[in-house]
């Protein structure tokens, strides 16, 4: 469905209208996967709207960086929060608790080169529940609420959360590449059954976190 269409008098595919892609913002202030350019042309609009797309899609709007920072501060707050009502909760229980969140994918993963899959294309923020266990920051704690100790950081779950992360990339970027978004200009599968396998990923990733965090609490 979405292999090589044509418009005008030359033969395009998705790859050539990535080179047309410019990350930077239209007239209106907005920075658009496809700019308002593009969508303006009588050609190249019409391809776009027949696959599928439209300019004000919110899979259309790029994020800045500045809109990253402040969603990961969000997060990282409302973590926080998060974690003062878990130790006062656990506090109220055994009268004392000073527990500390520990990142089943952590910090080097998501600020090296495989994070911006996670968060830009899996709208996926470390600091959120899925990514979270509350594990003890001192012996007392572990004494008194029974919860192991924050170990810090693991290099040996990094390195396996790594292989994970690659491994998930890899699949995305196969399925975008069916659909025919990416540079090659793929042609079988739907917008409907991209956004299907997306969702899929997206929710084996939650799952495979979720079945590491009781290996977590027990190591």
């Amino acid at each position: 469905m979405f292999g090589r269409r044509t418009f005008g008098k030359q033969q395009h595919s998705f790859a050539d209208l990535k080179k047309m892609m410019r990350p930077t913002p239209d007239a209106d202030g907005v920075t658009r996967v496809f700019s308002k350019e593009l969508w303006d042309d009588p050609k190249v609009g019409s391809f776009l709207r027949e696959a599928g797309f439209a300019p004000d899609d919110q899979r259309n709007i790029m994020r800045t960086a500045d809109d990253y920072i402040a969603l990961f501060a969000a997060a990282r707050y409302r973590l926080q929060l998060r974690t003062e009502a878990f130790n006062a909760e656990m506090a109220a229980l055994n009268g004392y608790c000073r527990a500390a969140p520990f990142l089943v994918i952590d910090h080097p993963i998501w600020d090296g080169e495989h994070g911006a899959f996670l968060y830009a294309q899996m709208d996926l923020i470390g600091f959120d529940d899925w990514n979270v266990v509350m594990l003890a920051a001192d012996a007392r704690t572990t004494e008194s609420c029974g919860l192991p100790p924050h170990p810090g950081s693991v290099p040996a779950l990094t390195q396996a959360m790594t292989g994970h992360v690659i491994r998930w990339k890899a699949r995305y970027e196969s399925v975008l590449e069916e659909f025919g978004v990416t540079a090659t200009g793929g042609s079988s599968i739907t917008r409907e059954q991209f956004e299907a396998e997306k969702d899929a990923l997206r929710q084996e990733i939650i799952d495979t976190v979720a079945s590491m965090k009781p290996r977590t609490v027990s190591e």
